[in-house]
């Protein structure tokens, strides 16, 4: 581009600022034509405004006028409400028959005597009309306004009113009618003038405002409002909002001229200059238009006439582009066919290439696959004789036990022996060239490729199976041509050996693991307490039968699951769980627990498996039920009590009973002494009641010691609960406790102690009938049979307070007792549990503290 002089330079840009100056006085340019329309738009807006503000007034002004002609209508109708109800019929029964009063009796004539004297409280010009068409009195007849509107209601009959601003006069009015309809009690004055009032015919006449029809409308009610100064007020508003509006948009668009002018403007004129660079640079000249000094288009304009032209352009160099497009596709389509003569070779490379890699995929693939041997080698064998041109191929594996490679299948090859010897350990050194088949095929086992040359053109090829240097078989291939070949066949039969190798090891290996795992499945099966095994997240891994069939559950709901979702909270290990405290401390925990029965006792073993670096990797936990064991130490725990309390009690009563005896014999003799001293007398009493109180206690260890003799019989369990029951019912009644008795009738007789089966029940009664602490109760006693276990049971239940359960495991034992001191010796529950036990029996207690207690008898029939 020729650089311009500066002289040229300030020349233009002189002539430059004189038609940007010009042309923004210029009603064509863009700035004009964007800026009047803009004005019109925000003139149009601010006239809108100025007319919604109007008519809102305006509207403002109809509900204010409307408001106060319904309070003028209410006040009348209320006054003609009242002398139509109250007091017209009162002047009829005060005044003779015929006599009529307008001004006490007339709705019409009160209505208007009421707006007479209401009007000059309201504004000046407020006006009310009831007229009617042929009125009776001629200053309320009707005029055309008010029969126009008598008309209106007549083609309307389902109006009730109309409203609106009227020109009345040149004075704008607010009016509001309604339909005036005569009822029948207004044909009384209304209808014929025989029947009216002499006095309304006296003083109006006969002629007029007669002969009116029930339901017919022949007037209207009329208000009108002026509302001249409100129309004023609304019109000068709707000037202020306009001149207000107008003199903000006049500001905004003053800013809007100059803001266009330095945005827009500039940048168009600056997109002109570019495009006439360009046409100077390029010598485009004679593709812009001429210009002119009449010329007033605008900017866009000639940017348009600017573009069109340089499009023109543009069309005429793309015709030349496609003419000489034309003179290179006879080049590009003898290019074209070179290409796809060296494309359908390399297509052709491709496909033998796709299916080498789609059986080495194929291999790969059953190479991962669960399944035997017997189902892999027939499809790896049928996809490699696709690939390699051979009649037939057969697949040996090595035998470690048999040191044979023995023919596991074949394919189109019925002359491969089916077992060969082979030892591995006798290599042979340097090159070999094998005799026969057989020995080539154990030349591949040694682990490098063999080739036989059975016949001319055709011989056997072998193939070693290796996996991690390990020779696991030999795939031979029958009916094969040496020359045919070539390296990368070579290579491809050498990675088909190594692929087929690793599906071989990979099935040995899962059969191995797959053996083991039935093999530890079936020893962790064979443990009849529960066995789990456990991930240190505590996801279950492994479980025995014990354990399913104690929660009863199939192993695969449960395997890969955390335990505490199967039987926890759900959310985080149970509190007691033994597992955690391995998983921190990594040492053993054993612990009792009640879960998963809470009937029952569980010892939990927890153990932790431990990896290479130390660290607990999984948890071994091991549950068994040690209930019949807990019970049976419980058991012999107080039998032995029993028998060391039986010791201790018969060695004290024997050294008390002798002073005891010995106090009562001097109590005798002092009776004699003070036998006329009243006080005295008093005070032995009192000293033999307690010694004798004394006696009973060392009476009850003898019996506790030496459990006296058991002199069992047949009889009926049932019956011998009613005896006892008889003895302490009648009591029991009338302290306020009742009882109930569910008693098995199909229990059968058995052979027992009556008298101390009597002495286990009533220590039960009272017992309960004590904790019901003098208050109000229930018992509940009732016997069951079980015919199959061949026992009876005896079930004692009281409402009473209730045993602590840190309690419960003692209130068998001697002289333990919840009860005051010196209220019992506390050998009553422990005499009773060695008379049961005499019995071959059992008894249990369950409790709710505040709530209930159960004693259990079990006895064998």
């Amino acid at each position: 581009m020729a650089r311009r002089s500066p002289g040229e330079e300030i020349t233009m840009q002189n002539n430059t600022e004189a038609k940007a100056r010009s042309w923004f006085f210029t009603p064509k340019s863009v700035q004009s034509k964007f800026l009047v329309g803009i004005g019109l738009i925000l003139f149009i807006s601010c006239l809108l405004g100025a007319v919604v503000i109007y008519f809102y007034e305006k509207r403002q002004m109809q509900e204010q006028a409307f408001d106060k002609s319904e309070l003028v209508m209410a006040a009348v109708n209320a006054s003609r409400e009242y002398v139509r109800q109250e007091l017209r019929p009162v002047m009829y029964m005060e005044l003779e028959e015929g006599h009529f009063i307008p001004e006490a009796m007339s709705t019409s004539y009160v209505g208007r005597a009421v707006m007479q004297r209401f009007a000059p409280a309201l504004e000046e010009g407020f006006e009310y009309r009831r007229v009617a068409i042929d009125a009776r009195n001629p200053d309320f007849e009707a005029n055309d306004l008010e029969k126009e509107k008598i008309e209106y209601f007549q083609q309307n009959p389902g109006e009730t009113e109309w409203r609106g601003v009227l020109d009345v006069a040149g004075k704008p009015l607010f009016s509001r009618f309604q339909p005036v309809v005569f009822e029948q009690d207004c044909l009384r004055c209304h209808g014929s003038p025989s029947n009216a009032p002499q006095a309304l015919v006296d003083k109006y006449g006969s002629e007029r405002g007669f002969w009116r029809e029930n339901g017919e409308l022949a007037g209207v009610i009329a208000v009108n409002i002026p509302v001249e100064s409100a129309m004023t007020e609304a019109a000068e508003k709707a000037m202020t909002v306009f001149m207000m509006l107008f003199s903000g948009v006049l500001i905004f668009f003053l800013s809007l001229t100059v803001f266009f002018r330095w945005v827009v403007v500039s940048n168009l004129r600056g997109v002109l200059n570019i495009f006439k660079d360009e046409v100077e640079e390029k010598s485009l000249h004679h593709f812009l238009p001429e210009p002119s000094s009449s010329d007033t288009k605008d900017e866009m304009a000639e940017l348009t006439e600017a573009a069109s032209s340089m499009a023109d352009h543009l069309r005429r160099t793309r015709e030349q582009l496609r003419q000489y497009a034309q003179n290179l596709e006879v080049k590009v389509q003898e290019r074209t066919r070179a290409l796809r003569d060296s494309e359908e070779r390399l297509q052709a490379q491709v496909r033998a290439r796709n299916q080498e890699l789609q059986t080495l995929n194929v291999l790969a693939e059953l190479t991962t696959e669960a399944v035997g041997l017997s189902e892999i080698l027939p499809q790896v064998l049928h996809m490699t004789l696709k690939t390699f041109p051979a009649r037939g191929a057969g697949i040996y594996l090595y035998d470690e036990n048999q040191h044979m490679l023995v023919l596991h299948y074949h394919e189109n090859a019925p002359g491969l022996d089916t077992r060969l010897p082979f030892q591995k350990g006798r290599s042979r050194e340097g090159s070999y060239q094998p005799g026969n088949l057989e020995e080539s095929i154990i030349q591949a086992a040694f682990g490098q490729a063999s080739y036989f040359d059975c016949r001319k053109n055709s011989g056997c090829l072998s193939i070693p199976l290796c996996c991690r240097g390990r020779v696991l078989g030999v795939m031979t291939f029958s009916g094969g041509n040496e020359n045919e070949l070539t390296s990368e066949m070579h290579s491809l039969l050498a990675s088909i050996g190594r692929q087929i190798g690793i599906a071989v090891e990979s099935l040995q290996n899962m059969e191995k693991l797959l053996q083991n795992k039935e093999l530890l499945q079936s020893v962790f099966d064979g443990i009849t307490d529960q066995v789990i095994l456990m991930d240190s997240d505590f996801r279950i891994r492994m479980v025995n039968r014990a354990y399913t069939r104690i929660y009863n559950v199939e192993m695969d709901e449960v395997i890969g699951r955390r335990c505490f979702e199967i039987h926890g909270s759900g959310e985080r290990p149970c509190r007691e769980c033994g597992l955690k405290e391995v998983m921190q401390t990594r040492v053993p925990v054993v612990h009792e627990t009640r879960c998963p029965s809470p009937e029952g006792i569980f010892q939990v073993h927890c153990y932790p498996v431990l990896d290479e670096s130390g660290e607990v990797e999984r948890g071994v936990r091991y549950v068994k039920e040690v209930t019949d064991q807990k019970q049976m130490e419980q058991k012999i725990q107080q039998t032995e009590k029993l028998v060391a309390m039986g010791q201790l009690a018969a060695g004290v009563a024997h050294e008390i009973n002798n002073p005891l005896g010995v106090i009562l014999c001097y109590v005798e003799l002092l009776k004699r002494q003070f036998s006329e001293t009243p006080q005295g007398q008093q005070d032995l009493v009192t000293i033999e009641k307690q010694a004798r109180n004394c006696k009973r206690i060392v009476s009850d260890l003898l019996d506790f010691a030496r459990s006296g003799e058991t002199s069992k019989h047949v009889a009926s369990l049932n019956q011998t609960l009613e005896e006892v029951l008889g003895m302490v019912g009648e009591q029991f009644k009338k302290q306020g406790v009742q009882i109930e008795m569910d008693l098995d009738q199909d229990l059968p007789q058995m052979e027992m102690d009556t008298n101390k089966i009597k002495q286990v029940f009533m220590n039960l009664l009272m017992n309960a009938r004590q904790a019901m602490d003098g208050r109000e109760g229930k018992m509940h006693i009732s016997t069951r049979y079980f015919e199959q276990e061949s026992l009876a049971r005896v079930f004692f239940w009281d409402n009473g307070q209730g045993i602590p359960e840190y309690m419960q495991d003692k209130i068998f034992d001697p002289f333990f007792s919840t009860k005051h001191t010196g209220e019992g010796t506390g050998l009553g529950l422990s005499v009773s549990y060695g008379i049961v036990r005499e019995h071959g029996g059992e008894i249990s207690v369950e409790s709710r503290p505040g709530e209930w207690t159960r004693f259990v008898i079990e006895l064998p029939v």
